[in-house]
């Protein structure tokens, strides 16, 4: 594996993470594109872990996956935090 590779399986284990974790508290309208971020996150990890990976169109899906994440992060900054109704309260 190259060490492109690693560093994109690196970024993409790291996008897993920050969409695992910012999950439980996306609102309602916005769980179908975490969902589809993790979905492509994980398609691109075993594309990569197989060797059949094209750089060209990983560096494509990665600008597409880090917009979703984009939308995702503002739209967590937009919602109202209430403590007493949140499940990490």
């Amino acid at each position: 594996m190259s060490d492109a590779a690693r560093e994109c399986m690196a970024r993409l284990a790291g996008m897993d993470r920050a969409l695992a974790e910012m999950g439980p508290d996306l609102p309602p309208d916005m769980q179908a594109l975490g969902a589809e971020a993790r979905r492509r996150v994980a398609l691109w990890l075993g594309k990569l872990a197989a060797g059949d990976a094209d750089l060209r169109e990983l560096s494509t899906a990665m600008a597409e996956i880090t917009g979703m994440m984009n939308a995702l992060t503002a739209r967590l900054l937009l919602v109202p935090w209430d403590p007493k109704s949140h499940p990490r309260g």
